[in-house]
């Protein structure tokens, strides 16, 4: 029997196995970013398929014919599944670079935006700081193994071709947005109570008297109080990351073994 006979019946499964694992790489964090070559992403995703797809059950969509029509929301659906993966254990990490941010803006340090290149956009210094801060948790909490141990598992309760766009986590992501915002306001709080002190205290100053110029002293301090507060506070801020980045992987895996 030819080779191509063997591998043909295993050409459409292989494809829908491999195209929900490379919805991970998509918006995952480490994995997702722009940092990494494309050629490498797809090397990842064609290893995990061939290492995932001899434990899946694919014999549901085995007969089926190689219809564009019928292919197309198909595949589509099983991306959702990596891509929603891949955002919600994102989410919290972009969080706390967003508290971060928060707190450089009111520092007067959005002056001195760079460019991060993982996510194709510009922060500040303090906000890709944190970012970094929730990585390195993100790899300690063994989050990217637990990304790809959630798509595989997540054969088990949806088989491959059955995911459709309505089992989308639409309210899911909804929740785990609200909670990010929460978790940004929390990083920046230390920082953004202390500025708001200072703030009134320069305007207590400036109407009792007149004379003294206070913006031009008054933006040094504003920085030099933001930086001592975040180093003071940087031990409470890494602790609501890291429960932050793990409640993000939980979430995530629990929602693939409950599809």
């Amino acid at each position: 029997m030819p080779v191509y006979d063997v591998l043909l019946p295993h050409l459409l499964p292989m494809g829908v196995v491999l195209s929900r694992l490379a919805g991970i790489f998509i918006f995952a964090p480490v994995v997702g970013g722009l940092s990494i070559p494309a050629r490498v992403k797809v090397l990842l995703a064609f290893g995990m398929t061939l290492l995932v797809y001899p434990t899946v059950d694919h014999s549901a969509i085995m007969p089926m014919e190689l219809d564009l029509i019928m292919l197309a929301p198909m595949l589509l659906g099983e991306m959702l599944v990596g891509l929603s993966i891949g955002l919600l254990a994102s989410i919290p990490i972009l969080s706390v670079q967003m508290g971060g941010m928060l707190m450089g803006k009111q520092m007067g340090l959005a002056l001195a935006s760079v460019f991060n290149p993982a996510l194709d956009l510009e922060t500040d210094v303090i906000g890709q700081l944190l970012l970094y801060m929730g990585l390195i948790f993100f790899i300690m909490l063994g989050g990217v193994e637990f990304m790809f141990l959630a798509v595989a598992e997540s054969f088990a309760a949806v088989p491959p071709g059955a995911m459709t766009l309505a089992s989308s986590p639409l309210e899911l992501l909804v929740g785990m947005i609200e909670a990010g915002y929460e978790l940004a306001f929390r990083v920046a709080a230390p920082v953004l109570c202390l500025l708001m002190l200072e703030k009134l205290t320069s305007g207590f100053i400036m109407k009792t008297i007149p004379q003294i110029n206070i913006l031009s002293f008054g933006f040094p301090i504003k920085v030099m109080l933001g930086i001592v507060t975040l180093i003071a506070s940087l031990t409470v801020i890494g602790e609501v990351t890291e429960v932050g980045v793990e409640e993000g992987i939980l979430v995530a895996l629990e929602w693939a073994r409950t599809l």
